[in-house]
């Protein structure tokens, strides 16, 4: 193989896999054949060619009439997965808030209430209940919630603390933005127990458990032995990133993720300017830097996060 012909390889590989299989070998020899003599490298022109086809090709397989399946596939799978990663994520909080000192016994049990029972409501009615009483309840926690959360954590903290904790018209909108998101997601979604199933009822409580072991365990370290290190903040991103790349094998995945990305982003977006503060830029390029190797790996496929691999994926995940 020329060091040309590597390289024409490397611009098809922006293509579909089974567009290459079909095409590849036919464009790699009318490309070198149209080649100058001596050439080393495609030019300008060919390369911007070459990259604007894969991403009509692409655009015209995520957008066009026939992936209309598969985004209510992926519409289904995101309306499931965003409360259960709700779930998990203040599972422990939730826990840790029972056993917080210096608050009454009443206090903890509102605030931990209102931290988890919400999200767990929300997919349980998602999975066995009603499709139509899960998106009135979803959108009934989306609109009052917060507030609510708010009042219950500022009385929990005592007088005068309220209006310290998050709890001006704007802050209280930004916090609803989450639970709008998931509210959007199951009224859009025509069947969100199907999701469950496209995905796997075994997979989902099999990611859910691990995660929520590794969040139990960084929680006992915080609070029974004061050891942070910031392990809960770079937990969180990291078994998230290998969900992300697990799910982005095959298409439907790859389309529920796009789905999921405003919710992603409204709830780590969020802690992004206070991480930055307190702890600089260094440590967090470190850490996307881990994210994003969890992810590729992931993708690519290990045992201990699904078999498949990006050319013979899982059912979903």
């Amino acid at each position: 193989m020329t060091g040309l012909e590597d390289r024409y390889r490397r611009l098809l590989a922006w293509y579909p896999a089974d567009h290459r299989a079909r095409h590849g070998e036919e464009m790699i020899g009318v490309m070198l054949a149209g080649a100058e003599p001596g050439q080393r490298r495609p030019g300008p022109r060919e390369t911007f060619d070459l990259v604007h086809g894969a991403i009509r090709i692409r655009a015209h397989r995520l957008l066009g009439p026939g992936s209309a399946p598969r985004w209510r596939d992926a519409m289904n799978a995101a309306a499931i997965v965003a409360p259960l990663h709700l779930v998990v994520i203040h599972a422990v909080p939730a826990v840790l808030a029972l056993m917080t000192d210096g608050l009454e016994p009443l206090h903890r049990i509102a605030v931990s209430t209102l931290t988890l029972l919400p999200y767990t409501l929300t997919l349980g009615l998602a999975l066995r209940g009603p499709r139509r009483t899960a998106i009135a309840w979803a959108w009934l926690w989306a609109l009052s919630g917060p507030a609510l959360h708010t009042v219950a954590t500022g009385s929990a903290a005592g007088a005068g603390t309220l209006g310290a904790v998050w709890s001006t018209p704007a802050d209280i909108a930004l916090r609803s933005a989450v639970p709008v998101a998931v509210a959007l997601l199951l009224t859009f979604a025509p069947d969100p127990a199907a999701g469950a199933e496209l995905i796997g009822r075994r997979t989902l409580l099999r990611w859910a458990s691990a995660s929520l072991l590794a969040l139990a365990a960084a929680g006992v370290l915080w609070y029974g032995f004061m050891l942070d290190f910031f392990i809960e903040q770079l937990l969180v991103p990291a078994l998230l990133a290998m969900a992300c790349g697990a799910g982005s094998r095959t298409p439907v995945g790859r389309r529920a993720l796009l789905l999921l990305s405003p919710l992603i982003a409204l709830t780590y977006g969020q802690q992004l300017p206070q991480h930055l503060q307190l702890r600089g830029w260094f440590p967090l390029a470190v850490e996307a830097l881990i994210v994003a190797l969890l992810f590729t790996v992931a993708r690519r496929g290990f045992r201990p996060y699904g078999s498949g691999t990006v050319s013979s994926p899982d059912r979903l995940v």
